[in-house]
């Protein structure tokens, strides 16, 4: 009994761990987003509208901005395809480990992503709805940025 309880609270442990994003490279990621991650975003969406869905997901800040938009992109809404394997999860999984310091791709808990599947499942609108949340996310992380680095132009032409 006492080592079942013991693995469940790893298993809720793992649920609870994540990346603190503090340290990352932001203008590096903000740039691979826009070169291809928002490309494979939008052609996930295949010309379904952003605008079509709600937008429940927020963050206050740039890193609290990246930590919704690995959960989102890693985690698995009931009824959609685990994303992990798609090309955006990947470039972003990617992008994560080269600006981030410390992050590894072992921090995601994403058992379904390991699972692999031999037909591609269908899109889905809880997955399309999902990916909506994901370029709504990556916008205001790129205006957070967008907004720091216009505030510190101002700055220094007042200072100088």
């Amino acid at each position: 009994m006492d080592f079942f309880r013991k693995i469940f609270i790893l298993q809720l442990a793992g649920l609870v761990l994540t990346y603190n994003f503090t340290d990352c490279d932001f203008e590096k990621i903000k740039q691979k987003y826009q070169k291809t991650i928002y490309n494979d975003l939008k052609e996930y969406m295949n010309g379904a509208k952003s605008t079509q869905f709600n937008s429940t997901v927020s963050c206050n800040n740039k890193s609290d901005c990246l930590a919704e938009i690995e959960r989102l992109t890693f985690s698995a809404p009931r009824g959609c395809a685990p994303l992990a394997r798609e090309a955006f999860a990947l470039r972003t999984r990617a992008t994560f480990a080269l600006q981030c310091p410390g992050y590894s791709r072992t921090q995601t808990n994403n058992t379904q992503a390991a699972k692999k599947t031999k037909e591609r499942e269908i899109t889905t609108k809880k997955c399309l709805e999902q990916v909506s949340q994901l370029l709504g996310l990556w916008g205001r992380f790129c205006r957070t940025l967008w907004k720091r680095s216009k505030r510190s132009l101002l700055q220094s032409y007042l200072s100088a």
